[in-house]
């Protein structure tokens, strides 16, 4: 992966930020990478500064960031995808349709069925990329494993119940609540959070109202 891609990018996102700063091992090369980032940054707002008319600073932050024509200083509402997202997105098509053309074959259908099969998202996209025969397959594979599902909490909700004493969970009941999160929304690292900002305001803050006493 490139500095230009990373510079491009302006770092990875959020997401993948994070789960590269609980790698202790990759504390050198990201001090590395982000210094020049870091740097980037400080260009970008001293140009953007130095850029800005009386107009750009009556229209506030936003257009203030718009006054560089410096493509390393560039708005930052015009960054590239972070590059981590970018191959993620290709291996997972790639994956899928892998799983697609593969449940053909009895030895993948019963390594599909030992397993906790895809969550719901993926699923998604899988059945959006596929053939109507290979797709039906898969969300008949899946089908089973959510009604599995099902009746595990089923059983974990039930043994709750103030009536059953002393109750034993199997394994798979007790872990059936963690299954269920991760097979409707898929994992953090991939998906990442569903965030809705600005509220049409554009990501502004909203005025504020005088109260009346």
């Amino acid at each position: 992966m490139s500095r230009a891609r990373l510079a491009a990018a302006w770092g990875f996102c959020a997401t993948h930020a994070t789960a590269l700063s609980g790698m202790p091992e990759a504390a050198l090369g990201t001090a590395i990478v982000y210094h020049a980032l870091v740097e980037q940054a400080c260009r970008w707002l001293d140009e953007s500064a130095v850029g800005g008319t009386k107009s750009a600073r009556r229209g506030g932050w936003r257009a203030l960031m718009g006054g560089s024509h410096d493509p390393g200083c560039e708005s930052r509402r015009r960054r590239a995808r972070c590059p981590v997202c970018v191959e993620l997105v290709a291996a997972e098509a790639s994956y899928l349709d892998a799983l697609l053309g593969g449940l053909a074959t009895p030895e993948l259908r019963r390594a599909y069925a030992s397993s906790d099969g895809l969550c719901l998202p993926h699923l998604d996209l899988a059945v959006a990329r596929g053939a109507r025969a290979e797709t039906a397959s898969l969300v008949a594979l899946t089908r089973e494993k959510l009604r599995a599902l099902a009746e595990d909490l089923r059983q974990f909700v039930d043994k709750h119940d103030h009536r059953v004493a002393r109750p034993r969970f199997t394994d798979r009941e007790a872990g059936a609540w963690r299954r269920a999160l991760g097979l409707l929304a898929g994992r953090m690292e991939v998906f990442g959070p569903e965030m809705e900002r600005g509220g049409g305001t554009n990501g502004a803050r909203a005025p504020r109202t005088r109260r009346v006493p």
